[in-house]
Protein backbone atom coordinates (compact mmCIF):
# COMPACT_ATOMS: atom_id res chain seq x y z
CA UNK A 1 0.00 0.00 0.00
CA UNK A 2 1.05 3.60 -0.53
CA UNK A 3 3.12 4.99 2.35
CA UNK A 4 1.00 8.15 2.35
CA UNK A 5 -2.20 6.25 3.19
CA UNK A 6 -3.22 3.94 6.01
CA UNK A 7 -5.48 2.13 3.57
CA UNK A 8 -5.41 0.92 -0.03
CA UNK A 9 -5.73 4.12 -2.11
CA UNK A 10 -8.65 4.23 -4.50
CA UNK A 11 -9.08 6.08 -7.82
CA UNK A 12 -12.00 5.23 -10.13
CA UNK A 13 -11.87 6.87 -13.57
CA UNK A 14 -14.99 9.06 -13.81
CA UNK A 15 -15.04 11.43 -16.78
CA UNK A 16 -18.32 11.42 -18.71
CA UNK A 17 -19.71 9.32 -15.83
CA UNK A 18 -19.45 12.31 -13.47
CA UNK A 19 -21.97 14.09 -15.69
CA UNK A 20 -24.46 11.26 -15.16
CA UNK A 21 -24.10 11.66 -11.40
CA UNK A 22 -25.63 15.15 -11.67
CA UNK A 23 -28.15 14.24 -14.37
CA UNK A 24 -26.57 16.32 -17.13
CA UNK A 25 -24.96 15.53 -20.46
CA UNK A 26 -21.15 15.31 -20.74
CA UNK A 27 -21.20 18.29 -23.10
CA UNK A 28 -23.07 20.45 -20.59
CA UNK A 29 -20.70 19.59 -17.76
CA UNK A 30 -17.60 20.03 -19.90
CA UNK A 31 -18.60 23.62 -20.73
CA UNK A 32 -19.71 24.94 -17.36
CA UNK A 33 -17.45 25.61 -14.38
CA UNK A 34 -20.47 25.43 -12.07
CA UNK A 35 -21.56 22.04 -13.41
CA UNK A 36 -18.00 20.72 -13.40
CA UNK A 37 -17.61 21.65 -9.75
CA UNK A 38 -20.98 20.12 -8.92
CA UNK A 39 -20.11 16.92 -10.81
CA UNK A 40 -16.69 16.45 -9.18
CA UNK A 41 -18.13 17.09 -5.72
CA UNK A 42 -20.89 14.57 -6.42
CA UNK A 43 -18.29 12.10 -7.70
CA UNK A 44 -16.34 12.43 -4.45
CA UNK A 45 -19.49 12.26 -2.35
CA UNK A 46 -20.54 9.08 -4.12
CA UNK A 47 -17.26 7.16 -4.32
CA UNK A 48 -15.02 8.88 -1.68
CA UNK A 49 -12.02 8.43 -3.93
CA UNK A 50 -8.54 9.35 -2.72
CA UNK A 51 -7.92 11.20 -6.01
CA UNK A 52 -10.33 13.15 -8.20
CA UNK A 53 -9.72 14.69 -11.61
CA UNK A 54 -11.18 17.99 -12.73
CA UNK A 55 -11.72 17.14 -16.37
CA UNK A 56 -14.10 15.32 -18.68
CA UNK A 57 -13.09 15.30 -22.37
CA UNK A 58 -9.48 15.40 -21.29
CA UNK A 59 -7.91 15.33 -24.77
CA UNK A 60 -9.96 18.16 -26.29
CA UNK A 61 -9.15 21.23 -24.23
CA UNK A 62 -5.75 22.12 -25.70
CA UNK A 63 -6.78 21.21 -29.25
CA UNK A 64 -9.95 23.31 -29.02
CA UNK A 65 -7.94 26.29 -27.80
CA UNK A 66 -5.91 25.96 -31.00
CA UNK A 67 -9.05 26.08 -33.15
CA UNK A 68 -10.15 22.44 -33.46
CA UNK A 69 -13.90 21.79 -33.46
CA UNK A 70 -15.57 19.55 -30.87
CA UNK A 71 -18.59 17.37 -31.67
CA UNK A 72 -20.79 15.00 -29.71
CA UNK A 73 -21.49 11.63 -31.38
CA UNK A 74 -24.60 11.18 -29.23
CA UNK A 75 -26.08 13.10 -26.32
CA UNK A 76 -24.47 11.12 -23.49
CA UNK A 77 -21.19 10.33 -25.24
CA UNK A 78 -17.93 12.03 -24.36
CA UNK A 79 -17.29 14.96 -26.72
CA UNK A 80 -14.53 14.45 -29.27
CA UNK A 81 -12.76 16.39 -31.99
CA UNK A 82 -14.51 16.65 -35.35
CA UNK A 83 -11.27 15.98 -37.19
CA UNK A 84 -7.60 16.92 -37.53
CA UNK A 85 -6.59 20.57 -37.29
CA UNK A 86 -3.30 20.24 -39.20
CA UNK A 87 -1.95 18.46 -42.22
CA UNK A 88 1.32 17.25 -40.72
CA UNK A 89 3.38 18.16 -43.78
CA UNK A 90 1.69 21.54 -44.20
CA UNK A 91 1.27 22.67 -40.63
CA UNK A 92 2.52 26.17 -39.77
CA UNK A 93 6.29 26.44 -39.55
CA UNK A 94 6.11 28.05 -36.12
CA UNK A 95 2.63 27.44 -34.65
CA UNK A 96 1.67 29.86 -31.90
CA UNK A 97 0.75 28.63 -28.45
CA UNK A 98 -2.77 29.56 -27.34
CA UNK A 99 -3.11 32.29 -24.73
CA UNK A 100 -3.31 30.41 -21.44
CA UNK A 101 -5.58 30.62 -19.54
CA UNK A 102 -7.80 32.94 -21.61
CA UNK A 103 -8.09 30.78 -24.76
CA UNK A 104 -10.78 28.13 -25.10
CA UNK A 105 -11.80 26.39 -21.88
CA UNK A 106 -8.57 26.73 -19.92
CA UNK A 107 -10.06 29.37 -17.62
CA UNK A 108 -13.11 27.17 -16.99
CA UNK A 109 -10.98 24.30 -15.70
CA UNK A 110 -8.71 26.61 -13.77
CA UNK A 111 -11.73 28.08 -11.98
CA UNK A 112 -13.30 24.67 -11.41
CA UNK A 113 -10.03 23.25 -10.11
CA UNK A 114 -9.57 26.07 -7.62
CA UNK A 115 -13.14 25.77 -6.35
CA UNK A 116 -12.99 21.98 -5.99
CA UNK A 117 -9.61 22.27 -4.26
CA UNK A 118 -11.03 24.72 -1.76
CA UNK A 119 -14.08 22.53 -1.11
CA UNK A 120 -12.25 19.20 -0.79
CA UNK A 121 -8.92 20.26 0.67
CA UNK A 122 -7.68 17.69 3.16
CA UNK A 123 -10.23 15.09 2.08
CA UNK A 124 -8.88 13.99 -1.30
CA UNK A 125 -6.17 14.82 -3.82
CA UNK A 126 -7.42 17.16 -6.55
CA UNK A 127 -5.75 17.27 -9.97
CA UNK A 128 -6.62 19.05 -13.22
CA UNK A 129 -6.27 17.16 -16.51
CA UNK A 130 -3.59 17.96 -19.09
CA UNK A 131 -3.08 16.33 -22.49
CA UNK A 132 0.29 14.67 -23.03
CA UNK A 133 2.35 15.56 -26.12
CA UNK A 134 1.94 12.36 -28.13
CA UNK A 135 -1.84 12.15 -27.85
CA UNK A 136 -2.25 15.84 -28.55
CA UNK A 137 -0.07 15.52 -31.66
CA UNK A 138 -2.18 12.61 -32.86
CA UNK A 139 -5.39 14.53 -32.15
CA UNK A 140 -4.16 17.55 -34.11
CA UNK A 141 -3.19 15.43 -37.14
CA UNK A 142 -3.69 11.67 -37.18
CA UNK A 143 -1.97 8.59 -35.82
CA UNK A 144 -0.76 7.14 -39.11
CA UNK A 145 0.94 10.34 -40.22
CA UNK A 146 2.68 10.82 -36.88
CA UNK A 147 4.00 7.24 -36.80
CA UNK A 148 5.11 7.30 -40.42
CA UNK A 149 6.89 10.61 -39.92
CA UNK A 150 8.72 9.33 -36.85
CA UNK A 151 9.79 6.19 -38.70
CA UNK A 152 10.93 8.17 -41.74
CA UNK A 153 12.70 10.71 -39.53
CA UNK A 154 11.54 13.55 -41.77
CA UNK A 155 11.26 15.95 -38.84
CA UNK A 156 7.56 16.82 -39.25
CA UNK A 157 6.28 14.80 -36.28
CA UNK A 158 9.24 15.80 -34.13
CA UNK A 159 8.45 19.46 -34.76
CA UNK A 160 4.80 18.88 -33.85
CA UNK A 161 5.80 16.97 -30.70
CA UNK A 162 8.06 19.83 -29.65
CA UNK A 163 5.08 22.17 -30.00
CA UNK A 164 2.64 19.93 -28.11
CA UNK A 165 5.20 19.50 -25.34
CA UNK A 166 5.53 23.26 -25.01
CA UNK A 167 1.75 23.53 -24.83
CA UNK A 168 1.52 20.85 -22.14
CA UNK A 169 4.27 22.57 -20.16
CA UNK A 170 2.53 25.95 -20.44
CA UNK A 171 -0.78 24.57 -19.18
CA UNK A 172 0.69 22.65 -16.24
CA UNK A 173 2.81 25.69 -15.35
CA UNK A 174 -0.39 27.76 -15.21
CA UNK A 175 -2.02 25.18 -12.96
CA UNK A 176 0.97 25.05 -10.65
CA UNK A 177 1.12 28.85 -10.48
CA UNK A 178 -2.45 28.76 -9.13
CA UNK A 179 -1.68 26.10 -6.54
CA UNK A 180 -3.17 23.16 -8.44
CA UNK A 181 -1.71 19.76 -9.27
CA UNK A 182 -1.77 18.42 -12.83
CA UNK A 183 -2.40 14.87 -14.05
CA UNK A 184 -1.01 14.10 -17.51
CA UNK A 185 -2.86 11.81 -19.93
CA UNK A 186 -0.99 10.39 -22.94
CA UNK A 187 -2.48 7.04 -23.93
CA UNK A 188 -1.48 7.33 -27.61
CA UNK A 189 2.11 6.81 -26.47
CA UNK A 190 1.31 3.19 -25.56
CA UNK A 191 2.21 0.15 -27.65
CA UNK A 192 1.24 -0.80 -30.28
CA UNK A 193 0.79 2.85 -31.36
CA UNK A 194 4.41 3.52 -30.48
CA UNK A 195 6.87 0.65 -30.42
CA UNK A 196 9.18 0.50 -27.38
CA UNK A 197 11.99 1.82 -29.58
CA UNK A 198 9.91 4.76 -30.78
CA UNK A 199 8.72 5.46 -27.25
CA UNK A 200 12.27 5.55 -25.89
CA UNK A 201 13.56 7.76 -28.66
CA UNK A 202 10.74 10.23 -29.09
CA UNK A 203 8.27 10.12 -26.19
CA UNK A 204 10.34 9.31 -23.12
CA UNK A 205 12.42 12.53 -23.26
CA UNK A 206 9.20 14.56 -23.53
CA UNK A 207 7.57 12.83 -20.58
CA UNK A 208 10.77 13.30 -18.56
CA UNK A 209 10.76 16.99 -19.44
CA UNK A 210 7.15 17.49 -18.31
CA UNK A 211 7.54 15.47 -15.12
CA UNK A 212 10.74 17.35 -14.32
CA UNK A 213 8.88 20.65 -14.68
CA UNK A 214 6.23 19.41 -12.27
CA UNK A 215 8.88 18.23 -9.82
CA UNK A 216 10.69 21.58 -10.01
CA UNK A 217 7.39 23.35 -9.32
CA UNK A 218 6.99 21.37 -6.10
CA UNK A 219 4.33 18.85 -7.20
CA UNK A 220 5.13 15.80 -5.10
CA UNK A 221 2.73 13.31 -6.67
CA UNK A 222 3.02 13.17 -10.45
CA UNK A 223 0.69 10.79 -12.27
CA UNK A 224 1.26 9.83 -15.90
CA UNK A 225 -1.76 8.04 -17.34
CA UNK A 226 -1.03 5.84 -20.35
CA UNK A 227 -3.73 3.23 -20.89
CA UNK A 228 -3.51 -0.09 -22.68
CA UNK A 229 -0.83 -2.74 -22.33
CA UNK A 230 2.25 -0.75 -21.38
CA UNK A 231 4.29 -3.73 -20.16
CA UNK A 232 6.74 -3.44 -23.11
CA UNK A 233 7.64 0.11 -22.00
CA UNK A 234 7.31 -0.37 -18.23
CA UNK A 235 11.02 0.09 -17.51
CA UNK A 236 11.01 3.28 -19.57
CA UNK A 237 7.92 4.60 -17.76
CA UNK A 238 9.78 4.15 -14.49
CA UNK A 239 12.35 6.65 -15.79
CA UNK A 240 9.87 9.40 -16.67
CA UNK A 241 9.93 11.02 -13.24
CA UNK A 242 6.29 10.17 -12.60
CA UNK A 243 5.53 8.89 -9.11
CA UNK A 244 2.25 7.19 -10.06
CA UNK A 245 2.03 4.90 -13.10
CA UNK A 246 -0.91 3.01 -14.53
CA UNK A 247 -1.04 -0.75 -14.99
CA UNK A 248 -4.24 -0.89 -17.01
CA UNK A 249 -6.52 -3.92 -17.15
CA UNK A 250 -5.20 -4.73 -20.63
CA UNK A 251 -1.80 -5.48 -19.09
CA UNK A 252 -0.84 -8.57 -17.11
CA UNK A 253 -0.06 -7.38 -13.59
CA UNK A 254 2.61 -10.00 -12.93
CA UNK A 255 4.40 -9.27 -16.21
CA UNK A 256 4.20 -5.52 -15.60
CA UNK A 257 5.63 -5.90 -12.09
CA UNK A 258 8.38 -8.20 -13.32
CA UNK A 259 9.32 -5.72 -16.02
CA UNK A 260 9.59 -2.95 -13.42
CA UNK A 261 11.64 -5.02 -11.00
CA UNK A 262 13.44 -2.85 -8.46
CA UNK A 263 12.43 0.25 -10.40
CA UNK A 264 9.05 0.21 -8.67
CA UNK A 265 10.50 0.79 -5.21
CA UNK A 266 9.47 4.46 -5.15
CA UNK A 267 6.47 4.18 -7.45
CA UNK A 268 2.77 3.84 -6.75
CA UNK A 269 1.22 1.54 -9.34
CA UNK A 270 -2.45 2.11 -10.05
CA UNK A 271 -3.98 -1.19 -11.13
CA UNK A 272 -7.21 -0.72 -13.06
CA UNK A 273 -10.07 -3.15 -13.25
CA UNK A 274 -12.30 -3.32 -16.32
CA UNK A 275 -15.69 -1.74 -15.56
CA UNK A 276 -17.39 -4.61 -17.41
CA UNK A 277 -16.06 -7.02 -14.76
CA UNK A 278 -18.01 -5.14 -12.10
CA UNK A 279 -21.29 -5.84 -13.87
CA UNK A 280 -21.00 -9.61 -13.30
CA UNK A 281 -23.55 -11.01 -10.83
CA UNK A 282 -20.91 -12.77 -8.73
CA UNK A 283 -18.17 -10.41 -7.63
CA UNK A 284 -16.06 -12.79 -5.50
CA UNK A 285 -13.96 -14.29 -8.34
CA UNK A 286 -13.38 -10.81 -9.75
CA UNK A 287 -12.33 -9.54 -6.34
CA UNK A 288 -9.93 -12.42 -5.78
CA UNK A 289 -8.28 -11.98 -9.17
CA UNK A 290 -7.94 -8.23 -8.62
CA UNK A 291 -6.46 -8.73 -5.15
CA UNK A 292 -3.83 -11.05 -6.67
CA UNK A 293 -3.00 -8.35 -9.18
CA UNK A 294 -2.61 -5.71 -6.48
CA UNK A 295 -0.33 -8.03 -4.53
CA UNK A 296 2.20 -7.90 -7.36
CA UNK A 297 3.10 -4.32 -6.49
CA UNK A 298 4.95 -2.85 -3.54
CA UNK A 299 2.81 0.27 -3.43
CA UNK A 300 -0.51 -0.52 -5.13
CA UNK A 301 -3.49 1.69 -5.84
CA UNK A 302 -6.91 0.39 -6.91
CA UNK A 303 -8.52 2.01 -9.93
CA UNK A 304 -10.93 1.41 -12.75
CA UNK A 305 -10.94 1.81 -16.48
CA UNK A 306 -13.05 4.69 -17.80
CA UNK A 307 -16.55 4.32 -16.38
CA UNK A 308 -19.31 4.55 -19.00
CA UNK A 309 -21.78 7.41 -18.64
CA UNK A 310 -24.57 5.18 -17.35
CA UNK A 311 -22.47 2.85 -15.19
CA UNK A 312 -24.53 1.85 -12.10
CA UNK A 313 -22.91 3.39 -8.99
CA UNK A 314 -24.11 0.54 -6.77
CA UNK A 315 -21.92 -1.93 -8.65
CA UNK A 316 -18.83 0.17 -8.10
CA UNK A 317 -19.69 0.78 -4.45
CA UNK A 318 -20.22 -2.94 -3.90
CA UNK A 319 -16.76 -3.61 -5.30
CA UNK A 320 -15.12 -0.77 -3.35
CA UNK A 321 -16.67 -1.90 -0.06
CA UNK A 322 -15.65 -5.54 -0.55
CA UNK A 323 -12.13 -4.49 -1.49
CA UNK A 324 -11.88 -2.18 1.54
CA UNK A 325 -13.05 -4.95 3.84
CA UNK A 326 -10.39 -7.28 2.48
CA UNK A 327 -7.57 -4.78 2.96
CA UNK A 328 -8.69 -3.59 6.40
CA UNK A 329 -9.09 -7.11 7.80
Amino acid sequence: MSEEFNHLPWQPAAYEHKAALVGRSPLEVSRSADLMVEAVLREFGTYTADYVTVGLDVYNVEAEALGAQVVVPEINACPDLAGPLFNLEKMPEDPALPDIPTAGRFALFLEAGRRVQKELEGRTRVRVAASGPVTLAVKLTNLEDVILSLCMEDGHAERLLAFTTELCEAWVACLRAHGLDAIVFDSMAAPPMLSPALYDRFALPLHQRIMNRLMESGQLERELVIGGNTTPIATSLARTGATILLCDYAADADAFSTALGDDQADLTIRRNIAPSSLLLPEISPVLEAFARDLAQFRRPMAGTGILPYDFPPDNLLRFRDRLSERYSA
